[in-house]
């Protein structure tokens, strides 16, 4: 039992996954946080466009956009938020290692093939335990968490 309570955690953390993006935009003045509307584009190495996301002042979210379903955003209720999140879930391990850069496009200019730090860790064992022992719907499924970190120098927007 606990050969395979390990191996489906394992399992279940390689194949699923998150992705949250921190936008740091310089200024003249130093480092801001407010976040500003605008598109991303999560490109490889070769310039191909892995995923594309929208950043939502409003809600101070960058919402990722699944190629078929979409964003999941506060618009989806129920069943369908818990089917776009598993959709979400599934595919973001497909491209995330991959990021190397982004186009991040905002109201005053767009900025070409900006560098990416992607880091990600994998849930600990303790979840992979909570997740054979807790029915699904609990949430308690362990996952790989990917972070990207973006700088965004606002000086060349003019």
């Amino acid at each position: 039992m606990y050969a395979a309570t390990y191996a489906y955690g394992y399992w279940h953390a390689t194949t699923h996954a998150t992705f949250e993006v921190q936008l740091i935009y310089r200024t003249e003045t130093g480092v801001v946080n407010q976040m500003r509307n605008g598109q991303i584009e999560f490109l490889d190495g070769d310039g191909g466009v892995l995923a594309r996301a929208s950043i939502d002042t409003r809600q101070s979210v960058v919402w990722l956009a699944h190629p078929d379903t979409g964003q999941c955003g506060p618009g989806l209720k129920g069943e369908d938020y818990r089917s776009c999140i598993q959709t979400q879930g599934e595919w973001i391990p497909q491209w995330a290692r991959d990021v190397r850069h982004a186009n991040v496009t905002l109201a005053r200019c767009s900025l070409a093939r900006r560098h990416v730090q992607i880091d990600s860790r994998r849930d600990g064992l303790a979840l992979w335990w909570l997740a054979w022992l807790k029915p699904p719907a609990t949430g308690s499924q362990p996952y790989t968490r990917f972070s990207a970190r973006i700088a965004v120098d606002n000086r060349t927007c003019g």
